[in-house]
């Protein structure tokens, strides 16, 4: 390998003058400068963006442990702020983390159009995620919270489809009746408290579904 570098480094040297060999040099030496420059600029540039969003989720969690409501929100506020700049201001490779937790902070702070938007850009990039069914139960709720049952329909739909055998799917079809309730589709919404009972029998959410059926029934024989 080396007798073959030297046999072409001798070939180029015949063809080309002094001067387009120490060009060429020059040219290759500014190259590779540029990269390394460029590429301990990144390096730092990441740094800075890693210890705001641990900042920032530092902030997130404090805040799902404090009891006190203004330091929770001051908190939730913090964290918004950080992930947000991490957004508009840095190429980070941990994306998804940072939109699912801005998400999250967006949604306890009760903007959920702002949530809904966020939480919908992860679910379109990271759908096959381990976050992704939470992500699309918080975009669900984010939509019905801000009146838009149709699309929380669809997304509690979405849920339950892609991910039959998550936690979350109770939580899912309990959203899934409610929404259709509140529409006035109590056909649907009965249908679906019923079926919550017959695929998930021993989860927490059974107490709630069955309290609706009783009460769905009595209004309705009334």
């Amino acid at each position: 390998m080396y007798d073959y570098l030297k046999r072409m480094w001798s070939l180029i040297r015949a063809k080309m003058s002094r001067k387009k060999i120490v060009r060429y040099a020059l040219l290759v030496t500014v190259v590779i400068v540029c990269f390394l420059a460029l590429f301990i600029f990144q390096t730092q540039v990441n740094k800075k963006a890693q210890k705001k969003f641990r900042l920032a989720t530092s902030y997130y969690h404090q805040a799902q442990n404090s009891k006190k409501r203004e330091e929770r929100l001051d908190k939730l506020k913090k964290a918004k702020t950080l992930y947000e700049t991490i957004l508009s201001n840095f190429l980070v490779k941990n994306k998804k983390e940072v939109l699912f937790y801005l998400g999250n902070c967006l949604y306890s702070l009760g903007e959920y159009e702002k949530a809904s938007k966020v939480l919908k850009k992860f679910e379109g990039k990271y759908a096959d995620d381990y976050f992704a069914p939470r992500a699309v139960i918080k975009l669900a709720s984010s939509y019905e919270q801000s009146g838009s049952y149709k699309e929380a329909i669809r997304s509690y739909q979405e849920l339950l489809e892609r991910y039959p055998e998550s936690s979350l799917a109770p939580q899912a079809l309990l959203g899934l009746a409610r929404c259709q309730q509140l529409q006035g589709n109590r056909d649907k919404a009965l249908r679906a408290y019923e079926e919550l009972l017959s695929r998930y029998p021993l989860s927490e959410k059974r107490g709630i579904a069955k309290a609706q059926i009783q009460r769905m029934k009595a209004e309705k024989s009334r």
